[in-house]
Order: structure tokens, then C-alpha cells, then sequence
């Protein structure tokens, strides 16, 4: 049997107690990258344990937000391999991603590689809803990229914006259940708030995704996330999803927004 090429990628894998997904994604990644490098947020579980398991360099640093954390680690690691894919550690790449990777045609002319990303919500995918599936580059050429200083929902700036559109999938499969997902959403509406000061006091680049934020945060407090709601479950057809559509809905536009609004609302009257 013939041995399996490794591309010539790195992936970086940023890490917080992760133990019941690290061991699946290094799993998914590690015949067919040449390198899997982790940046560790000082886990107390099994996870450095995992990393060392499969022989997985790892670096610890404290978190402060996704943005600072992977522009550390371009700036401070010694990449060794040409293309880098960033993937979060309970997400997974699809079967055929390495070999639909290696078939596209003249890759030396791109810096970055659009892909979709897939969503998989307590157990069923999203299909409908405007959220998910959702296009995002995940890869690109070493030194051809940095992540803007956005505290919430960082994205990547590409070196001369030569992008290839693909149709390579990655799968968001996070295992941890319900109560972890509204915790971890809180978090989340904590920084939302905070990108919500930077965005009304026009501090931030303007890409797609922001201009779409500013266009709903010129909606009134907390009516507008009713109407985003409305948006997604009937214009944006996530009634199509079924329960887990209406779930999904529910919790992403209804209690994420909600808790967001409150928070700036009261950081509003602390002003």
C-alpha cells in the first residue's frame, strides 16, 4: 500500500479545555498535514496530554481573544510549510477535503482559500437561516495573511485579496451540549458589546460582515432583535430546519442578541 502525501500544510489549533475534541480533530488532520501546531490557553484538562500523546507541538499563552492569539503565532512561529489552515479544535475537516485541496488547479497564484463551513447544532446541521453554512478562508499562504483586531468574530485580511473561491468543507461539531453552548454565548455577547463601542465610535475597517453590524445596530435596542429573529426563521427560511431550525433560531438570534442588548444597554446608562 502506497504511503499517504502530506500537504504542505500547517494547522494551527487554538486550544482551552478541549480534551474531548482534540484527540478527534488531530485524528482527522494528522495523515495528511506535515505539521499540527497548538496554541494552549493553559488547559486543566487532558489536553496537553493529547497533544503530547501524538507528538503535537504545542505552545502555551494566556488568552486575551482569538485575533491577538493567532496574529502571536504568525508572527512569533517559524512555519515551515508554504499554506497554513486554521481550525478550531472541535471542528473537523470532510473526507475528501485533502484531495479536493490538492486538485485545485494553480495554487501558487492564490494567498487564501475560501471554504464553507458547516454547522452542526446538538446533533443536526443547519441548513437554512442565514447563519450557517457560511464561507470563510481558513487557508492561506505563510506570510500572505494577519487577523484584524476585532474582539469578536475574527477575520482575516489576505495580501493583495487574491482569494480562491473553493467548494472545500469544514464541519463546526462541537460535543459539549447545551448548557456549555449558552455559557460559552455569554462570553460571546460580553466581547459582541465591547465591538459594539468600537463600531459606533467608527474605529473599525468596514468588510461585509461589519457593514452588516452597523446596519442592524442602527435598528432600535432590543426590537431589532425581534426583527432579526423574523429574518432568519421566515425570510431566511430556518422554519425549513424543522425543531432544531426553530431551536437554533431561538437561542442564536432571541437569547444570544437579547443578552447583548442588555449589555450594552447598561453600559450605556454607566456612561
Amino acid at each position: 500500500m502506497s504511503q499517504i502525501k502530506k500537504q504542505d500544510i500547517t494547522a494551527l489549533i487554538l486550544v482551552h479545555n478541549e480534551e474531548i475534541h482534540l484527540e478527534r480533530c488531530i485524528k482527522n488532520l494528522i495523515k495528511n498535514v506535515k505539521k499540527i501546531i497548538v496554541i494552549d490557553s493553559f488547559s486543566k484538562d487532558e489536553s496537553i496530554n493529547i497533544c503530547k500523546k501524538y507528538k503535537i507541538k504545542f505552545f502555551k499563552r494566556k488568552f486575551i481573544d482569538h485575533s491577538t492569539q493567532l496574529n502571536w503565532a504568525l508572527k512569533k512561529i517559524n512555519f515551515k510549510t508554504n499554506w497554513i489552515l486554521r481550525i478550531d479544535a472541535d471542528e473537523i475537516v470532510e473526507k475528501n477535503f485533502f484531495n479536493k485541496f490538492n486538485k485545485i488547479r494553480n495554487k501558487k497564484k492564490y494567498n487564501g482559500i475560501d471554504l464553507n463551513i458547516d454547522h452542526i447544532f446538538l446533533g443536526d446541521k443547519i441548513n437554512y437561516g442565514g447563519v450557517y453554512p457560511q464561507n470563510q478562508i481558513r487557508i492561506w499562504k505563510k506570510n500572505k495573511g494577519y487577523f484584524d483586531k476585532s474582539p469578536m468574530d475574527e477575520k482575516i485580511i489576505i495580501h493583495k485579496k487574491l482569494i480562491y473561491r473553493s467548494n472545500l468543507k469544514i464541519i463546526d461539531f462541537n460535543l459539549k451540549g447545551l448548557k456549555f453552548w449558552i455559557k460559552k454565548h455569554y462570553r460571546y455577547a460580553n466581547k459582541e458589546a465591547e465591538f459594539y463601542n468600537i463600531l459606533v465610535n467608527d474605529k473599525f475597517k468596514t468588510n461585509q460582515n461589519v457593514k452588516n453590524k452597523i446596519l442592524y445596530y442602527k435598528f432600535p435596542i432590543f426590537l431589532r432583535v425581534f426583527l432579526l429573529f423574523l429574518y432568519r426563521f421566515i425570510i431566511k427560511k430556518g422554519f425549513l430546519d424543522g425543531y432544531v431550525g426553530l431551536k437554533f433560531s431561538l437561542l442564536h438570534t432571541i437569547y444570544y442578541r437579547f443578552i447583548v442588548d442588555c449589555l450594552i444597554l447598561k453600559r450605556l446608562i454607566v456612561k
